[in-house]
């Protein structure tokens, strides 16, 4: 599938499941071959066709992208009424997940706009305590260029929502 011309779904997609996980999974692939997969708060997607997501608790990762720097994202929409109401209806209305591949780049310093939106997102934990723990300055980014998607299916459930 293309992923130019499943651009707008696939962003709904991405927020819908952020929203309601509050993560994304993402997989890379250690120089011996074994696979890693670390969850991902603060990925992001942009315009033209890349993410960016905040690097810093990380350490299987950043060792795999420098050997291997392809990735894999799964995002899957986990809300309890967005899967009840697609089971009664026996269909999704929305995509329920989509995977996205792509080739991370070098870690860098994060840009003031990509800072001001992963605070937009952390907003509402500011005053909790594991905020300042594991949140509070966070300040290296790592770009993926994406290159392609495959969405989450499932049989008759999920027909006619991609093109």
């Amino acid at each position: 599938m293309d992923l130019r011309e499943n651009w707008s779904q696939i962003c709904v997609a991405f927020d819908a499941s952020i929203k309601s996980s509050l993560h994304c999974a993402i997989a890379t692939t250690s120089a011996d071959g074994y696979p890693h997969i670390t969850p991902i708060g603060h990925i992001f997607l942009r315009d033209d066709y890349t993410a960016f997501y905040f690097e810093e608790h990380t350490k299987k990762m950043p060792r795999n992208i420098a050997d291997n720097p392809r990735v894999c994202l799964l995002l899957v929409n986990s809300n309890r009424w967005f899967w009840a109401r697609s089971l009664f209806m026996g269909r999704f209305l929305t995509p329920p997940g989509i995977r996205l591949v792509g080739v991370a780049d070098e870690r860098r310093l994060a840009t003031e706009q990509e800072r001001s939106a992963y605070q937009a997102r952390v907003k509402p934990f500011r005053k909790l305590k594991g905020y300042g723990l594991i949140w509070k300055d966070l300040r290296y980014v790592r770009d993926i260029a994406l290159q392609g998607f495959e969405p989450v299916m499932y049989p008759n459930m999920t027909d006619g929502l991609w093109k």
